[in-house]
């Protein structure tokens, strides 16, 4: 009985240690104890080794370089639903950067956050970047991943220079609003799907090349300078439900 009892307890204690909770807005994360992952409660931060890191609170960056910048492959960093906020979008900064040395660092996840008002808010070179449930506004470049197989996946990008563009990928459940130039870009082979550009210069910049496709489906534009931007019709495979443009 007494066994039981010490079980039970020590179960509780666990479960008041690990509690999910809602730092901000619609972001559910759950507030671990200590000993898991590393905490980030100033700017400017290196991330140099592997691993779990996560913000303790809203951060602001006034200077040049990058707010936290990632000198490590098989990095995720949770924003807790926090936010990272630079001085302005003219300053040539960067809120979250893995390109600090060469080569480009790979394996990268950013999560859960709002990135704001800097040069660039969110910018990768690398292989295998992961950019989840970001709210990106007043940027110059809203999300920005050149490197190989990066996944976009429920974003936010609103009132940047440049919503969210990459190289080639899977851009899927996002939205982009209001961005001076292009809202949702690709420039090589991938599929944009399940997302939203209002209001932007370019709704939809699609530049496949040759002879590679890029999957379009379940998207909507409207109020754009240009609704979408074809660089080859002919290498755009839309989707039944892809609200195809007449071009």
């Amino acid at each position: 009985m007494k066994r039981k009892l010490w079980l039970l307890a020590l179960v509780g204690a666990i479960l008041l240690s690990v509690n999910p909770v809602l730092a901000d807005g619609d972001f559910y994360v759950v507030a671990v104890g200590g000993g898991v992952g590393t905490k980030i409660t100033s700017v400017p931060y290196t991330i140099s080794s592997p691993g779990f890191y996560y913000l303790g609170g809203n951060l602001t960056y006034s200077g040049t370089g990058s707010a936290i910048s990632v000198d490590a492959d098989n990095v995720t960093l949770d924003l807790m639903g926090f936010s990272l906020t630079g001085a302005g979008k003219s300053i040539s900064n960067c809120g979250i950067n893995p390109n600090v040395n060469n080569p480009p660092r790979n394996n990268l996840e950013v999560r859960n956050g709002t990135v704001s008002g800097f040069g660039s808010g969110i910018v990768g070179a690398g292989a295998n970047i992961r950019v989840s449930r970001i709210r990106a506004f007043n940027n110059g470049w809203g999300v920005w991943v050149a490197g190989s197989n990066p996944l976009i996946e429920g974003c936010i990008c609103s009132n940047n220079d440049y919503g969210i563009l990459v190289g080639s990928g899977r851009i899927s459940g996002c939205v982009a609003n209001n961005n001076t130039n292009m809202g949702i870009a690709m420039n090589g082979t991938g599929a944009v799907i399940g997302c939203v550009a209002n209001n932007n210069g370019t709704g939809f910049a699609l530049n496949p090349p040759q002879p590679m496709p890029i999957m379009v489906d379940q998207n909507s534009a409207n109020g754009n300078g240009a609704n979408y931007g074809i660089g080859d019709n002919d290498k755009i495979s839309w989707g039944v439900n892809a609200g195809r443009p007449t071009l």
